[in-house]
C-alpha cells in the first residue's frame, strides 16, 4: 500500500494586533481580594434586616448599619471559600423573606443578585 503525501500545516496570513497578543490585566474583583473587604447587604425593611442578620451570624460577624437604607454589613474570612457561603446565605434570606433581588456592595462595586426561585 502506498502512503499519502503528508499535507503541509497552514499558517495564518496575517497576526492580530498586538494589543490581542498581550493579556489585558483585569482590576481584582471583591471575590478575589486577599484582604477581607466588608460585604453591605441592602433590605428593604427593618423585618428583613434582623431576618438576614439572623441568618448571617452563624457564618459571619455580621451587624446592621444605622442610616437611611436597612443595611447589614458582614466581614467574610479571607481566601475564596466564603463566597460560595455568602450566595447560599442571600438565596435562603431572599426566599425566606420572599424578596425578588437583594443588592449587595463590596469593594466598591454593586451586585444585584436576584431569587432563583423568581418570586415577584
Amino acid at each position: 500500500m502506498t502512503e499519502a503525501p503528508a499535507m503541509p500545516f497552514f499558517e495564518r496570513a496575517g497576526k492580530r494586533p498586538s494589543a490581542w497578543r498581550r493579556a489585558r490585566p483585569r482590576p481584582p474583583t471583591a471575590w478575589s481580594s486577599a484582604h477581607a473587604q466588608p460585604i453591605e447587604i441592602v433590605a428593604p425593611d427593618r423585618d428583613s434586616a434582623t431576618l438576614l442578620l439572623d441568618y448571617a451570624a452563624p457564618l459571619f460577624p455580621a451587624e446592621i448599619v444605622s442610616g437611611s437604607t436597612w443595611i447589614v454589613r458582614l466581614l467574610p474570612r479571607t481566601g475564596g471559600a466564603w463566597v460560595l457561603e455568602l450566595l447560599s446565605l442571600v438565596e435562603r434570606w431572599l426566599e425566606s423573606a420572599a424578596l425578588p433581588r437583594a443588592t449587595v456592595r463590596c469593594g466598591g462595586r454593586t451586585y444585584l443578585i436576584r431569587n432563583s426561585r423568581g418570586s415577584s
